[in-house]
């Protein structure tokens, strides 16, 4: 079922006739619904400021096969990080961290098991023990998480140039987007450059390139009139700032820039140099250090303007500083939050509940998870085997291909409108107008 709350108000039910969804296999009442949805997201493009929150759902999606194209979420990271760990590490996380990585709560996170593998290094720490074994577990689970996101997947990178394609129909006289992420990978770069948009991530320079950020308060402009000195903001630029760091950053002591923080051009894994807020404990304390207090700084200021929307997709609610800054900016009476996700998740449902009409609510409940519940798994799992279970579901889920709403690629295709095309109908309705006197 398709949902677009604005507090608790779920629009799509104040009209009956668009109560249906895609489920129902009428395509007409499922256009409908996408119309709706679509024409009140294209007033939000149309607002002076806005800001995007880009999180880490928006790094992978499923194709066709059923198989996860792009940096992997948490579960299948961590499983695969787990079946290639040598005996002599699951020795010692047994034995001497004691702790079971098949436990419920570790088989699918791996931000839980570096979080515990950080607390026992500080205890080893403060009882003057060594700690040169859990360091090199704790380097090992760094370096696999960077080199998960070190990839270059084509799928993705056409995702985010479908994404900025239809961003950059904004109207030129607003204010440039601002498109904040939380993601280590470089999707976005890539999207940019290859677009051929101009676009700033707070780095200067060309051969060496150093943070420094001020350059969030520069506009690419042009010279139209060289006599009367006229100029004008270029149409497509983009402010871009990574929250968490990136896998080009390290830092480089032997400089003499004011912020010690260099872009490289080719990412490779350092273990004290590279500048990403791993999931620790000290995550929180960590966005306090330059260059994430610039950063988180600048994320403040914007949502903090008049009449300012941000719009979060594959972002889980799950970081608290990111989060007490957007409860700040919601005390703003003309702030806006649009969450493109799931309302039932636990911490989108802290926002739901809060029956707040300037916090709209976008997505899709997913209608195999929906089977799933209604499912007689008991009786069903008697008249077969696990494995013979596990496989007619697989197999009953690739034949669905089915993608909620609210997921990156659908989100694309279906609720950013195409701005040139209705900018296009729209004059011709004019046109028309003017042809029949009107």
């Amino acid at each position: 079922m398709i949902y677009f709350y604005k507090g608790k108000n779920n629009i799509l039910e104040n009209n009956k006739k668009n109560t249906h969804n895609k489920n129902s296999d009428k395509e007409e009442d499922y256009k409908n619904i996408i119309h709706i949805i679509q024409k009140e997201f294209s007033k939000v493009l149309d607002v002076q400021n806005l800001s995007f929150l880009i999180g880490a759902g928006c790094s992978s999606f499923l194709n066709k096969n059923d198989e996860e194209i792009g940096v992997p979420t948490m579960q299948p990271m961590a499983k695969e990080f787990y079946s290639n760990l040598s005996n002599e590490d699951k020795n010692f996380i047994k034995n001497e961290i004691k702790i079971n990585i098949n436990d419920e709560q570790l088989e699918k996170n791996l931000e839980k098991f570096l979080e515990i593998l950080y607390a026992y290094k500080f205890l080893l720490d403060n009882q003057a023990q060594d700690i040169k074994k859990i360091s090199n577990l704790i380097n090992k689970t760094k370096e696999f998480i960077f080199n998960k996101c070190n990839i270059k997947s084509k799928e993705v990178i056409e995702i985010y140039k479908k994404f900025y394609r239809k961003l950059l129909y904004r109207d030129n006289n607003l204010t440039k987007t601002n498109i904040f992420t939380t993601n280590y990978d470089i999707f976005n770069e890539i999207a940019l450059e290859q677009l051929g948009v101009i676009y700033t991530n707070g780095f200067t320079g060309f051969i060496e390139r150093y943070f420094n950020p001020s350059t969030f308060n520069y506009a690419y402009a042009e010279q139209l009139d060289l006599n009367n000195k006229k100029w004008n903001v270029i149409d497509n630029f983009i402010y871009l700032y990574k929250l968490h760091g990136s896998i080009t950053w390290i830092e480089d002591e032997t400089t003499n820039a004011l912020f010690k923080i260099k872009e490289i051009q080719k990412p490779q894994f350092q273990e004290e140099n590279n500048y990403m807020i791993y999931p620790t404990p000290m995550k929180q304390n960590s966005s306090f250090g330059s260059p994430y207090s610039d950063l988180f700084r600048e994320f403040q200021k914007k949502l903090m303007q008049n009449n300012n929307v941000l719009v979060t997709i594959g972002y889980s609610f799950s970081d608290e500083h990111i989060n007490n800054l957007i409860y700040q900016a919601l005390t703003i009476p003309t702030f806006r939050l649009i969450i493109i996700g799931n309302y039932k998740s636990k911490n989108i449902n802290k926002l739901f509940n809060l029956d707040d009409s300037r916090i709209w609510i976008i997505g899709e409940e997913n209608r195999l998870l929906s089977k799933l519940r209604k499912m007689k798994f008991d009786h069903f799992s008697k008249q077969l085997t696990f494995k013979d279970f596990d496989y007619q579901w697989t197999e009953f889920c690739k034949k669905s291909n089915e993608i909620p709403l609210h997921f990156f690629n659908k989100f694309i295709d279906e609720i950013m409108p195409d701005m040139e095309e209705e900018k296009i109908e729209e004059k011709i309705k004019q046109i028309s107008k003017l042809f029949m006197g009107q």
